[in-house]
């Protein structure tokens, strides 16, 4: 993410270091300078972001049991509630409009896509949790 965020700003300083500077030597200096400090800046704030978020809802290992088992339990509890919905309106054709069962079929992909595209994507050879150099 970092990388797309920061390649346009490179792009737009590379451009103003060529006019700025007419030294290629000095340039290179600058330019190699400049991506180093952005990228510096740019690990700062990921760092900041994870620190915020663990201090906002807690390290896993001091939260109490109880909220352990009920943040664990949402994700699959909606999934198991969209999947019935779904099933339940196409068995009852007259419970639910069309636009409704539309809507709940989009949201069972976007369920079901969330457990399992991963899984998918890997079979498929496209493994995008791998770090990008």
């Amino acid at each position: 993410m970092i990388n797309t965020i920061l390649g346009p700003i490179l792009g737009i300083a590379d451009k103003v270091l060529d006019r700025v500077i007419p030294d290629p030597e000095a340039r290179a200096k600058a330019k190699l300078e400049f991506a180093q400090q952005a990228s510096k800046l740019g690990q700062e704030e990921i760092k900041e972001f994870h620190d915020f978020v663990v201090q906002y809802e807690g390290a896993g290992e001091k939260v109490h049991p109880i909220i352990q088992i009920l943040r664990g339990s949402v994700r699959p509890l909606m999934t198991y509630a969209l999947a019935g919905a779904y099933i339940w309106g196409f068995l009852h054709p007259t419970t639910f409009t069309p636009d409704v069962m539309q809507g709940l079929f989009q949201l069972n992909l976007i369920s079901l896509g969330f457990w399992y595209g991963e899984r998918a994507l890997k079979n498929l050879g496209l493994n995008l949790g791998k770090k990008r150099s």
